[in-house]
């Protein structure tokens, strides 16, 4: 007996002493207070560029040298490196986001609304883990509204970019509402792998100056966790409209790097050359290409494809209605 209580008491001390050197899983208040008035992001991934002096990145999380020759990306996903195949988005969605685009310009010519939404602004949810973060926040689930567009396929995208160069640095050259109104119209035009965007707020002075941060939620999670879906909505069909969610390998790119990835450079420049022309200011801004690796249908549809299913690559449910799930499952034979 007395053995026993002496193996009891050296155990709680074993189990207080491992208590002691736990992280607890909550926070005082006045940390809590502290992030709420004072965020400060956890980043460790800012380098500077020997050549100017200035600050870049470079992210760590992907790997891309087997993207033209495999149609795969090696990508770090939820802290564990795993091999994605780079798939091509479908007609279907190709179709509606051609049309969506000219309808977008028709209504800017002739002054109707436009509303964000459509294939101009869809929706971007990324995620990434309590050790990201710029402290003002208890969560790691981001979701952001970004100007998002299709590339030209390699064999175009000089071309492409020089049309828009001569347009920024002379205001002439062939560039044109009308010209870039057939581009959009040839659906072989496009790149179908790829999506591009743009971070506008990282790593600008102003956003620092004025509203006290370096990196948006969405640069933190995915330079930490290189996952993207991009959620499209139809916002002008009204009942049943068009939805899809597109779900990627996310590659940020800084105007800075003194080893940026040429391509990626010239994604990066199909989006912000584009926005210099509309809208002016500077082309110094962080670039995002998304690898599309699955495209889902979610419109509310009352036969197939829809309502979540996934498109690319095409998949085979096991249940044609859930009738058939219920007769199945009383049958015995789930």
């Amino acid at each position: 007996m007395k053995e026993n209580k002496i193996q009891r008491r050296s155990f709680l001390k074993m189990a207080g002493a491992a208590m002691a050197g736990m992280a607890l899983p909550f926070k005082s208040k006045q940390s809590e207070a502290q992030a709420a008035t004072a965020p400060k992001s956890k980043a460790d991934f800012w380098k500077i560029n020997p050549e100017n002096g200035q600050e870049y990145f470079r992210q760590s999380v992907v790997n891309t040298s087997l993207v033209e020759s495999e149609k795969t990306i090696w990508a770090k996903v939820d802290g564990w490196w795993q091999k994605y195949p780079v798939r091509e988005l479908d007609d279907e969605f190709i179709t509606w986001h051609i049309n969506d685009h000219l309808d977008w310009y028709d209504r800017l010519q002739t002054n109707r609304e436009v509303g964000n939404g459509g294939q101009h602004t869809p929706g971007i949810a990324t995620c990434s883990n309590r050790k990201t973060g710029r402290g003002d926040s208890m969560f790691h689930l981001n979701n952001a509204f970004k100007s998002v567009t299709l590339v030209p396929k390699k064999e175009y995208i000089d071309e492409y970019l020089a049309v828009y160069e001569e347009k920024i640095e002379t205001g002439g050259g062939p560039y044109s509402f009308e010209w870039k109104k057939a581009l959009v119209e040839d659906s072989t035009y496009w790149e179908r792998s790829v999506l591009a965007t743009t971070d506008l707020y990282s790593g600008q002075d102003y956003v620092m100056q004025n509203y006290g941060f370096k990196e948006s939620h969405y640069l933190l999670n995915t330079m930490a966790n290189p996952v993207a879906n991009v959620l499209y909505i139809d916002v002008y069909a009204g009942i049943e409209s068009p939805t899809w969610e597109i779900r990627c390998i996310a590659v940020n790119i800084h105007w800075n790097d003194p080893e940026a990835n040429e391509l990626h450079e010239k994604y990066r420049k199909c989006v912000l050359y584009p926005h210099k022309v509309q809208h002016g200011g500077t082309i110094d801004i962080i670039g995002s290409v998304f690898y599309v690796i699955e495209e889902f249908n979610n419109i509310a549809s009352d036969a197939p494809p829809g309502r979540g299913m996934r498109s690319v690559p095409s998949y085979t449910y096991p249940y044609k209605s859930h009738l058939e799930y219920k007769l199945k499952r009383l049958a015995g034979k789930l």
